[in-house]
């Protein structure tokens, strides 16, 4: 399965996702193309060969039924230059993990243990920034070259960059610009206002927007803010929630002006964050609050 992010991208995908394979020497009568409603299947001399979906149709995926045979799924550019949320999916890294349970059936018996090749995911992106939920939901963050294992059945792998050849000591339109494509590190520069050191740190309350809770900290006498992600509330302080999904112990934090006053210090760069996944996490609440 090749999923996108939406139909426009799945559409311009499979208008030349073949041509590779017609320049290998492959002929275009062997394949053809099933699609309805913005999904496509792929066949290769009449059989299926692959499924083409966007996660912004996960709630079509979820009614399907696809073969046993069916176990690789590959995502390609997850993180777009520009970062717009996906109208209908309230978490990207949810939409993929239900792709995920539709393709192993989601039953009692674990593919293995019925003999089946077990589900892998592929997502491939050029971390061009860091600004992107996918990669906070899988907590993958920012790290040196290589492979590292993230969680269980997680694991990241961080290209370096590769040199480019010059040709006569000239400059090159890359290094007149900036190769900021090959250098493939954007979040080094997106870092600004991420703290490493949370000694001393006094827990002041905790702040669920949707389904994401942050712990609100302080340290100095300024009062600036510090914010890591926390898995529940703490018990102490004061408990902000949104009006959706409002728990008995919340305050709403869309009535109050407290919300206010946590946007403005936000915007004046009197909040800091634990990791580069928090600030970008908050940044995007905060905004679309």
């Amino acid at each position: 399965m090749c999923l996108y992010r939406n139909v426009s991208d799945v559409d311009s995908a499979v208008g030349t996702w073949l041509d590779t394979l017609y320049e290998n020497g492959y002929s275009p009568e062997q394949f053809e193309w099933e699609s309805g409603k913005g999904c496509y299947q792929l066949l290769y001399n009449g059989a299926v060969k692959g499924y083409f979906r966007a996660i912004s149709q996960v709630n079509h995926i979820k009614q399907e039924k696809f073969p046993d045979t069916l176990n690789w799924i590959w995502m390609d550019e997850f993180i777009p230059l520009v970062y717009k949320k996906l109208a209908g999916v309230d978490s990207e890294g949810d939409a993929i993990r239900a792709v995920m349970k539709t393709v192993e059936h989601d039953t009692a018996h674990s593919r293995e243990s019925k003999g089946l090749k077990p589900l892998r995911v592929l997502l491939y992106a050029n971390p061009f920034t860091w600004n992107n939920p996918i990669l906070s939901y899988f907590k993958v963050r920012p790290f040196g070259y290589g492979i590292r294992k993230i969680g269980p059945d997680i694991v990241c792998e961080m290209l370096a960059p590769y040199e480019k050849e010059k040709k006569d000591n000239k400059m090159t339109m890359d290094e007149f610009l900036g190769d900021e494509v090959n250098r493939n590190q954007g979040w080094i520069e997106e870092d600004s206002f991420v703290v490493d050191k949370w000694k001393d740190m006094v827990p002041e309350g905790s702040i669920r927007i949707g389904d994401t809770y942050y712990g609100v900290y302080h340290k100095d006498i300024n009062r600036r803010l510090y914010i890591k992600e926390i898995d529940k509330h703490m018990d102490v302080g004061y408990v902000y929630g949104t009006l959706k999904g409002l728990m008995e112990q919340e305050l709403c934090l869309d009535k109050v002006p407290f919300y206010g006053r946590l946007k403005q210090m936000t915007y004046t760069g009197n909040v800091w964050f634990y990791d580069i996944n928090t600030k970008f996490d908050w940044l995007r609440d905060i905004e679309n609050l």
